[in-house]
């Protein structure tokens, strides 16, 4: 943490609530049942129709026709518990999570007036807010409307925040939490140690609080419980349990950093959520070769998470999500363009397992296409809201204050 997060945080004052004080969150806010949350963005936009293929007869050959150089062999394709959609072979690792019933793939995600912006499709996707300037983060508005037991409910791993997490209750973000402690940023090099401001957090905690200066030792005094909390959560020295092994790779590292953030142990956090990014897809140009390798990094990063985390994901749920799909058909360089109805990915025990949209599959006719895109039939808006209701146990009148707005239609996830 450098001078300008910690005088940022210091500035906020009350706001520094998330971070342990709870008086952000109405008194009267329901209180969450403490399971657990990782969110997994795929930034760029997956390719929802080559993740979870059409292999009804009739929509493969359209699948086939509109994709001649990239579709996925029917021969390579692996089998779901839906007799219509199979899976992309790199998926592979996810497939025997699947097959238990703890994996439930959501087909044709969007929105009303879909937009293919990047930016705009992201914005809507994280503040839960189609069309709307609305800034704030829908997890951060989860925990605004919630209470929890935790010193810090949520965490970013990264380098960067998500605007869902973006809001009046500040989130700590790092790709190392354990290594996290106040530096000063006016030395020289890119991991200046911890100097001045260490001290000078050090003699807030000491303070006696007054009248005068009570915001100023409530928020030093959770900055440093919080970096005292997360000193043996080291991602450099932690050993997945239950013979898991994440890949060597950026994301493999940040969901094994998630496993250790999320569990309590070997002290109580009560984290109740975490973040992930995972860049790359948007893929326009030769797809083929680099979806394969995305979906291979994802598939055994959570296969690794599932196996870690072992009875904790009865508590546990990933939720994977990208701002939107691409076009149904190919384009010129071997890829796919911005397009509408998207994947999303939801693995937990009490799942069910299945193929599920809101409704029928819209088709690859032409006629059924949405600007020469797969069609949506999943609102984004009601995976949160039965992820929220279901997995997070958040009460009616809450979940319309975090999604407002939007009028629920049950997906049948769990």
């Amino acid at each position: 943490m450098k001078r300008r997060d910690f005088m940022k945080m210091l500035a906020a004052g009350s706001a520094m609530s998330g971070l342990g004080l709870h008086s952000q969150a109405a008194p009267s806010a329901p209180r969450s049942n403490g399971n657990k949350l990782l969110v997994i963005f795929q930034r760029g936009g997956n390719d929802g129709l080559n993740t979870v293929i059409p292999i009804e007869a009739s929509q493969y050959a359209l699948y086939q026709g509109l994709r001649p150089n990239i579709h996925i062999p029917m021969t390579a394709i692996l089998p779901t518990n839906h007799s219509q959609f199979g899976l992309h072979p790199q998926l592979e690792a996810l497939q025997p999570i699947h097959a238990a019933g703890h994996l439930s793939f959501v087909h044709c995600v969007g929105y009303p007036n879909s937009d293919r912006s990047h930016f705009q499709s992201m914005a809507y996707m994280e503040t839960a807010v189609p069309g709307n300037g609305l800034l704030q983060g829908w997890l951060n508005r989860f925990f605004q409307n919630t209470t929890g037991s935790g010193l810090i409910r949520g965490v970013c791993i990264g380098s960067t925040s998500p605007q869902s997490m973006m809001g009046d209750i500040p989130i700590p973000t790092s790709t190392n939490f354990g290594t996290m402690q106040v530096g000063d940023d006016t030395l020289q090099g890119d991991t200046p140690p911890p100097g001045e401001l260490q001290n000078i957090l050090e003699q807030v905690h000491n303070m006696n609080p007054t009248a005068n200066n009570g915001k100023l030792y409530e928020t030093g005094e959770a900055i440093f419980q919080m970096v005292e909390n997360f000193s043996n959560r080291n991602l450099d020295d932690y050993v997945p349990e239950h013979g898991a092994e994440y890949p060597d790779t950026s994301l493999g590292r940040r969901v094994m950093h998630a496993a250790q953030m999320l569990k309590d142990s070997p002290t109580v956090l009560d984290i109740e959520v975490a973040t992930i990014d995972m860049n790359g897809h948007d893929t326009h140009a030769q797809q083929p070769g680099r979806h394969e390798g995305l979906l291979s990094d994802l598939a055994l990063s959570m296969a690794a998470f599932y196996t870690d985390m072992g009875s904790l994901m009865s508590q546990t749920l990933v939720l994977v999500i990208t701002e939107f799909g691409r076009r149904a058909y190919e384009n010129d360089s071997e890829g796919t363009d911005h397009g509408t109805g998207s994947v999303a990915m939801v693995m937990n025990t009490n799942v069910t397992g299945d193929v599920v949209m809101g409704g029928a599959w819209p088709g690859l006719e032409e006629d059924n296409l949405y600007r020469g895109d797969l069609n949506w039939a999943s609102d984004f808006r009601d995976i949160y809201w039965e992820v929220m209701a279901t997995h997070l146990g958040v009460d009616s009148a809450a979940l319309e204050t975090i999604i407002p707005g939007h009028s629920y239609s049950p997906l049948g996830i769990f």
